[in-house]
């Protein structure tokens, strides 16, 4: 909890700190903390999950109990006489009623309604009793005995929802790890293009000095104004890559502040990103037996499609329980009551005077259920078809594990020889300038010699910056990611959590 609380402190200190002060370094972990944090399509990924946990609780709700209550009246006055025989009265008669009760859906499939009501006739004839009150409770249970029949079957869309929520939730992570991706990388590309401008700052200092230094031989006569020309298109090549690594800068910076979440680019953005250097020397890599082996067990990619292939199964069984016909046994009984006041009715149908009771089987079902059929067809299809999708995952995981070890390693091995480059081609220019010094060669050797040193420093950056960007992303292969940066999931759930984001929405519809 204090690892957390730190990180978080830490990332919004050093990025307030870094917008106002030159001087802040913006540690890697910090960068991430404040992706994490803020970073909007994590915030807006994290909706799914909860989304998905919402769906449980709607399948869930099916084996709620439901209460339920009617009531009506009917009034009727008839236009005439019935019949000669009658009397002057014209016949008229109301009828109320009101019903209320429970109904609950069980596992099994069967519902069982519990319920009452009563009933109030009135009439101006010579009936025996009038006003009339009946009243009845009753309980009515229907079980299904072969299609939505038993528990394997009502609980599968809950058990799918579960599986969803899992599958959702393994998907959210799989988005962290790719946020944590795009930000080291990110951080990184930020550093070398520091590193690629100061590299160029150096030759565009070299190619300054040259240049005055053949302007002045050129006034004691020792070369030709031509060297001179040559030495000043060097040095305006050097400016032009100068303009270009700023641009470079720019744009890195920019994708770091987009990973990081805290910047709003509609409004005027100022200050700088400093970074750590890139690093020389790095982690040697673990035998690519054990990497390939952690790939295939760790992949969060193969679990999100393991659980697509239990939503398929579950699936199947839906399609399947769809091919048998409607069979529901029912039975019911309510006892029944009746006087002429509503108190007497009720306490005759709790007392059981007089009772109705049910007992029979319903089917029903289309015939040759060709649509069912086909649709169970589909269904083991789909999961055939998962089964070899998760299969297809684990190879290409393998895969891609197999060739991030390769490039890593042998990015190591360009290191190697990039530095050695370097040194090589450091002293060969020294010894040309010094050739160049006495006159025994032209400028266009030294120049030559320039272009071979600055060449091979780019190389060897360059070998630095891809060789980082392989472990990296190896290590989101093989799921060492986290633990590469001093996280685990522990550390990180937190940051998962539905929050609502920071943003202003009207001035963002202004604008």
């Amino acid at each position: 909890m204090l690892d957390r609380l730190y990180k978080s402190l830490l990332a919004l200190f050093i990025i307030t700190g870094i917008l106002s002060a030159e001087d802040a370094e913006l540690p890697l972990r910090a960068a991430i903390a404040s992706a994490l944090e803020h970073n909007l399509d994590l915030r807006i990924a994290t909706y799914a999950p909860v989304n998905a946990l919402d769906s449980v609780a709607i399948e869930e709700a099916r084996f709620d109990p439901s209460l339920f209550a009617s009531t009506s009246l009917q009034e009727r006055k008839s236009a005439a006489r019935s019949s000669a025989l009658d009397d002057d009265v014209i016949p008229e008669s109301d009828n109320r009623r009101a019903r209320a009760g429970i109904d609950r859906r069980f596992s099994t499939g069967a519902t069982l309604t519990l319920d009452s009501s009563t009933t109030r006739s009135y009439s101006n004839n010579n009936a025996a009793r009038n006003p009339d009150y009946g009243s009845d409770v009753g309980l009515v249970i229907r079980q299904p005995l072969l299609k939505d029949a038993w528990s394997t079957v009502n609980l599968a869309p809950l058990a799918r929802a579960k599986v969803t929520a899992e599958r959702s939730l393994f998907e959210l992570r799989s988005e962290v790890l790719d946020l944590v991706l795009n930000t080291e990388i990110a951080y990184w590309n930020l550093a070398y293009t520091r590193a690629d401008k100061a590299l160029i700052a150096s030759s565009l200092a070299l190619a300054e000095n040259l240049l005055e230094e053949n302007g002045e031989r050129e006034r004691l006569g020792l070369v030709t104004s031509l060297e001179v020309l040559q030495a000043e298109a060097e040095f305006l090549n050097q400016q032009e890559a100068i303009i270009q690594a700023d641009r470079a800068i720019e744009d890195a910076r920019d994708v770091l502040r987009h990973a990081m979440g805290q910047t709003d680019f509609m409004q005027t953005i100022s200050g700088d990103i400093l970074v750590t250097s890139l690093p020389d020397r790095m982690e040697p890599l673990r035998p690519i037996g054990e990497v390939v082996k952690d790939t295939v067990l760790s992949g969060v990619d193969a679990k999100v499609q393991e659980r697509r292939v239990e939503v398929e199964r579950i699936n199947r069984i839906l399609a399947q329980d769809k091919t048998r016909p409607n069979l529901d046994l029912t039975a019911g009984v309510t006892y029944l009551g009746r006087d002429q006041d509503g108190n007497t009715a009720y306490r005759g149908a709790y007392n059981a005077d007089g009772h109705d009771w049910t007992l029979g089987l319903e089917v029903r079902m289309p015939w040759g259920f060709r649509d069912a059929r086909a649709r169970a067809r589909q269904a083991e299809r789909s999961l055939e078809s998962a089964t070899l999708q998760l299969y297809n995952i684990k190879q290409e995981k393998a895969l891609a594990a197999r060739k991030a070890w390769r490039s890593a390693s042998a990015g190591f091995k360009r290191i190697e020889v990039t530095r050695a480059s370097v040194v090589l081609n450091e002293e060969a220019f020294e010894q040309e300038r010094a050739r160049y010094g006495s006159g025994l060669v032209p400028y266009r050797s030294l120049l030559e010699a320039q272009r071979d040193y600055d060449r091979s420093k780019s190389n060897y950056l360059q070998s630095i910056i891809e060789t980082l960007r392989a472990t990296v992303r190896l290590s989101r292969v093989d799921g060492t990611l986290l633990a590469r940066n001093g996280l685990d999931w522990n550390a990180v759930e937190p940051y998962t959590q539905l929050t609502a984001p920071t943003v202003d929405l009207d001035s963002v519809s202004a604008k």
